[in-house]
């Protein structure tokens, strides 16, 4: 999607047929793809990893919200090495390999593109 301000021109990595599904705080979880699979729905989660197709926009949001945020909380692969997720928005994924957010523990941090697709892999729950 394409949004113009004034004279700058902003391109986001979520496409105009995903609309964003909510939880009550208004954080958005998810979203529902209204077309590639239409006229069945696809749940995406907060990653951007499409889901199974549901026939209907009550069982797409029922996923989403089974889904919920939780998973980011575990611990991923990317490229051979061990990350977990700081920070995720539209824009991009902060992934770090340090193991808390303790001060002294600085670990490695770098932002990946929005969705990470396959260079991002779920590996398991965190010990946090």
């Amino acid at each position: 999607m394409t949004v113009h301000l004034g004279t700058l021109t902003v391109m986001s990595a979520i496409p105009e047929h995903w609309i964003p599904h909510r939880r009550e705080d208004g954080e958005v979880i998810g979203w529902i793809d209204l077309e590639t699979a239409a006229p069945d729905l696809i749940p995406i989660d907060r990653l951007g990893r499409p889901r199974v197709a549901v026939s209907e926009s009550p069982l797409a949001e029922e996923v989403l919200e089974e889904i919920g945020l939780r998973f980011l909380l575990n611990w991923f692969d990317h490229h051979g090495r061990r990350v977990r997720i700081r920070q995720i928005s539209d824009d991009g994924v902060v992934v770090t390999t340090a193991v808390s957010d303790a001060i002294g523990d600085v670990g490695d941090e770098f932002t990946l593109d929005f969705p990470p697709g396959a260079e991002l892999t779920e590996i398991g729950s965190s010990d946090r």
